[in-house]
């Protein structure tokens, strides 16, 4: 917790900066603090002061800069700046705690004409979107050098997030396209210098799994889709019931980035809470889906019964299926599967509850169109099926005999 080991020699009118170490140890941080410094204080007393008697309130109006890592700058060095002793006192955000550095002094010596320095430069950074960030960038030299900013080569435009500043570029309010290189060049008469650094923006992780729960049969095929947004470059890794899934001859994991998990003639043991867990560096995100796998042989939950109908009177057959997954349900007469057309037509849905309706409609029938009606029910796992008799009155035969002798 010291300040340099030799005092800034500034010169009159030039910048300085000063950095005293400070730091908490690792318990004292909470893990919510994301990594990020408390805030921090400044205060400068005069030679034969106590420390506490001149505290300096630092602000855009002053001569005096704290940048968002702590470090101190003042701009336009006067003599007196030689005169006082400079700490940096913390104070926790959530415990309170305040500590208290080292003083450090400066040595204010008269200008030279000299090429400009970088005093603080900056270097590739990765930062979350939405987030502020400083790219610091500070130099000496005399006559004082002219900072300008460059953004993939070309002068930053026009934005009111971005704010320039003696101590460097301040970005608020991170959008991913401002990621890019970022050149601070420092220019006088003498000569130029410049710093350079690679600021990336990244989308924290968000992942969604579908479907979210999955009623189905034994031996179907199940497949969970797990769609990420965000940061490039991420590992997916999938669980189920808090346990690794590894590939073998049921299941595979799929995809340029595993975001498919394949389970092929899925069986009671497949059945569980599974998780999509996505990782890059630091970043998580996660999402789980609910699979539940049940016998779902069909079974004929509703159907029709057996009647007669006359000629020419339209009539409608109703079948009802369930089983897992849901059945499609298929049509016979006498036992041959009966041909749509403008008399023989069908429709069918299935319901929320998985059950599947189909109807038979019969338009116009004739006595062909009696006999054994049979709906079958089908899916992966089995069938089902039911059939009633439906009778077409046939038309009365007169005949007149007449007998003579």
């Amino acid at each position: 917790m010291a300040p340099h080991p030799a005092p800034p020699r500034p010169s009159l009118g030039g910048c300085t900066g000063l950095t005293l170490g400070l730091s908490y140890p690792p318990h004292h941080l909470p893990s919510r603090l994301g990594g990020r410094r408390p805030p921090v204080s400044q205060s400068a007393s005069g030679p034969g002061q106590g420390v506490t008697n001149s505290v300096l309130v630092v602000s855009p109006e002053n001569r005096f800069f704290i940048t968002h890592h702590g470090g101190l700058y003042i701009s336009d060095v006067q003599k007196e700046d030689a005169l006082s002793t400079y700490r940096c006192i913390t104070k926790h955000k959530y415990s309170g705690e305040t500590r208290q550095s080292n003083g450090a002094r400066l040595s204010v010596t008269d200008p030279a004409e000299s090429i400009p320095t970088i005093l603080d430069g900056f270097h590739s950074q990765e930062v979350w979107a939405g987030r502020t960030v400083e790219l610091p960038c500070t130099a000496s030299g005399y006559p004082i050098p002219a900072i300008r900013w460059l953004k993939d080569g070309r002068p930053l435009p026009a934005d009111s997030r971005w704010t320039k500043h003696i101590t460097g570029l301040t970005i608020s309010d991170l959008r991913t396209e401002d990621s890019g290189t970022y050149i601070c060049e420092v220019t006088n008469t003498f000569g130029s210098a410049e710093a350079t650094g690679l600021l990336t923006v990244v989308e924290p992780l968000h992942v969604t799994l579908t479907p979210k729960k999955l009623k189905t049969g034994i031996g179907s095929t199940v497949i969970l889709s797990c769609a990420l947004t965000g940061s490039p470059e991420f590992t997916i890794r999938w669980y189920r019931n808090t346990e690794l899934v590894l590939p073998d001859e049921a299941i595979s994991i799929r995809g340029l980035n595993n975001e498919t998990l394949l389970i092929t003639s899925a069986q009671k043991s497949h059945s569980g809470a599974y998780q999509c867990f996505a990782t890059r560096k630091a970043q998580t995100a996660q999402d789980f889906a609910i699979i539940v796998l049940e016998d779902g042989t069909p079974r004929i939950a509703s159907s029709f019964s057996e009647k007669v109908v006359n000629p020419g009177e339209r009539f409608s057959l109703m079948c009802a299926a369930k089983g897992a997954p849901p059945p499609t349900v298929t049509w016979a007469l006498d036992d041959e599967p009966i041909v749509r057309d403008g008399s023989h037509r069908t429709n069918q849905y299935t319901m929320s509850d998985g059950t599947t309706i189909s109807h038979m409609n019969v338009t116009g029938p004739q006595i062909r169109d009696g006999g054994v009606y049979r709906c079958t029910a089908r899916n992966s796992v089995g069938s089902a099926e039911y059939q009633a008799r439906i009778n077409v009155r046939g038309a009365c035969l007169h005949l007149n005999i007449r007998i003579g002798f």
